[in-house]
């Protein structure tokens, strides 16, 4: 059995406790086993045909993802989980409560799956408020916004994220500027891109700086035609690695003025005067990230044209991961007539 029913348990990590009904003495080795597994990567002859399949149009970058980001991803902490799925595997209690979890269904986690796959399941069905996986985001968008607003070949991404934005813009022969504090995702997605242009023989180019969006680089000056990123939503999620524009202690007016100002103040830099910015964000608890960056962008010369929907993204909110619209609000450096742009555009699975 997964459980005594009769008895709660009590599952203490870093500082912070977890009181449930689920745990199962599953064997320490089996619980390494687990961690062994999560973190295994893919072969890379796996890889390659995931490279090729995106050069081709495709759009499941699955293997990918776990090759080049899975453990950074990892170290993700959310705002609302106790624990990054990193620290849930410093926890042999932690494996034990969501293996726990694994054996409560055999029709939600059938035995016919591996264990790695149902443990992992687990993470995503019943993480909670224990431990989620940040989202991804989807390239099928990433190609339509560059289809639409891409306007001399040069592309701006000041926020790189997990690479989906990369992979779109080389497999569209758009150059790719971005930045990244994450030093360990900024050496994983300049490897990403390398091997991408050595598979599918191509010489698509990229520029990836180990900076924060806030930090100006001078030589992009006037030189960019689309800027388009999901930036980070205040403290939402917590990268833990390189310099974040969120820190522990950070006040969302601080995160307002030393960050999300100076990035905006540096893309209008950035933009040729047809140039349009782009941004994914959406409020969550009592923050209002949407009202927020665009007065700021207002307030700084930009123009506001209109509001995209983007339906089905997955994002873990503040609660749980939900499947959301979130919208992606376009401006324009100089004042232009709003287009429409018909809904069906951004319908995705």
């Amino acid at each position: 059995m997964p459980k005594n029913k009769n008895k709660k348990y009590q599952i203490t990590h870093l500082g912070k406790t977890l009181n449930t009904d689920h745990w199962y003495d599953l064997p320490e080795d089996k619980c390494l086993a687990l961690k062994a597994a999560y973190y295994e990567k893919p072969d890379f002859d796996l890889v390659k045909k995931n490279l090729e399949a995106v050069y081709n149009g495709g759009t499941v970058i699955s293997t990918i993802t776990s090759y080049y980001v899975k453990d950074l991803m990892a170290k993700v902490k959310l705002e609302s989980p106790r624990w990054s799925i990193e620290q849930v595997f410093e926890s042999i209690d932690l494996i034990r409560y969501f293996w726990s979890r694994v054996l409560s269904s055999d029709k939600v986690y059938p035995k016919t799956d591996s264990d790695i796959k149902n443990f992992e399941a687990a993470l995503r069905l019943s993480g909670g408020g224990v431990a989620m996986k940040p989202s991804n985001y989807p390239i099928k968008s990433v190609d339509e916004i560059l289809s639409k607003y891409n306007i001399n070949g040069k592309y701006y991404d000041f926020s790189c994220g997990w690479g989906v934005r990369l992979l779109s813009a080389m497999r569209n022969r758009v150059e790719y500027y971005g930045t990244d504090p994450n030093n360990l995702l900024v050496d994983r997605l300049r490897q990403m891109a390398t091997d991408y242009n050595t598979v599918n023989d191509t010489s698509a180019f990229y520029d990836i700086r180990c900076h924060g969006s806030e930090t100006f680089v001078p030589e992009w000056e006037n030189t960019i035609g689309v800027a388009f990123s999901s930036p980070p939503y205040f403290n939402l999620e917590d990268y833990g690695v390189g310099n974040q524009s969120y820190k522990p202690g950070t006040s969302y007016q601080e995160w307002l003025d030393n960050y999300l100002r100076p990035t905006i103040e540096n893309i209008k830099k950035y933009l040729i005067e047809d140039g349009k910015m782009l941004v994914n964000i959406k409020d969550f608890l009592d923050y209002k990230l949407c009202a927020d960056t665009r007065a700021i962008a207002e307030s700084l010369g930009f123009h506001y044209v209109e509001t995209l929907t983007l339906k089905n993204i997955t994002r873990p909110s503040a609660k749980v991961d939900l499947n959301t619209d979130e919208g992606i609000m376009v401006f324009s450096k100089n004042p232009v007539q709003p287009e429409i742009v018909p809904e069906s555009l951004f319908v995705f699975g």
